[in-house]
């Protein structure tokens, strides 16, 4: 599964791309940011669209924690009613990471949408545990792979077309069919992976030797 993401886009360009009404938070990182740290998230209430940072790995009422949901599965459950209607979100992203082994070597690759800065299908939830601080959390949806994820992981997070991004903020009750055919695998023509190496104690990221299936 996709443990790490980057978001490079200046907040001018969140903005206008996103159609945001508020910023309260926001910290674009060239580097990855992972599972359980502070991404960033898009919300809409009352027509009005706000970007802040919430802990990646959903904690609503009823689980402990989830950083994925499978969209197939998330659709068909009926625990998961309320928050599907009426808690949607969309993770801003300049690209997802992924590995691979073979042999002894490890190989990691950005994926990006050659279009540039690209919205995840994700849910939110908002929970105050005993401490009686409010936390914020997120997860992101995921669907099949397409070929140029195929290689690295049996899922692939759900990328929105630009087109659904409004009626997946909107809060309302659409019908499990209409949510499902936005959370398709998209077009890996579309795409473009970027083999890297990462040293991580002073979070450099360089292009490494592309290996032989991508």
């Amino acid at each position: 599964m996709c443990q790490s993401i980057s978001i490079v886009a200046e907040t001018a360009e969140l903005t206008e791309k996103f159609q945001i009404n508020q910023v309260l938070s926001y910290s674009s990182n060239r580097h990855e940011r992972n599972t359980t740290e502070s991404i960033s998230v898009i919300i809409e209430e009352k027509n009005n669209r706000t970007l802040d940072d919430y802990r990646w790995g959903l904690v609503p009422f009823w689980a402990k924690d989830s950083v994925h949901m499978d969209s197939s599965e998330l659709l068909q459950k009926p625990i998961f009613d309320r928050i599907v209607k009426k808690q949607r979100c969309i993770i801003p992203c300049s690209g997802f990471y992924l590995s691979r082994t073979e042999g002894k070597l490890t190989h990691r690759v950005k994926i990006s949408m050659r279009s540039g800065t690209f919205a995840i299908a994700g849910l939110y939830d908002v929970f105050k545990p005993a401490s009686g601080e409010e936390v914020r959390t997120c997860t992101m949806l995921m669907t099949a792979p397409n070929l140029m994820v195929a290689p690295y992981e049996t899922r692939m997070p759900a990328i929105l077309e630009p087109e659904d991004i409004d009626d997946w903020l909107k809060r309302d009750s659409r019908f499990p069919f209409e949510l499902k055919a936005m959370l398709r695998p998209m077009d890996a023509m579309r795409m473009i992976a970027i083999p890297i190496s990462t040293t991580r104690g002073d979070r450099v990221e360089f292009e490494a030797p592309r290996p032989k299936w991508i």
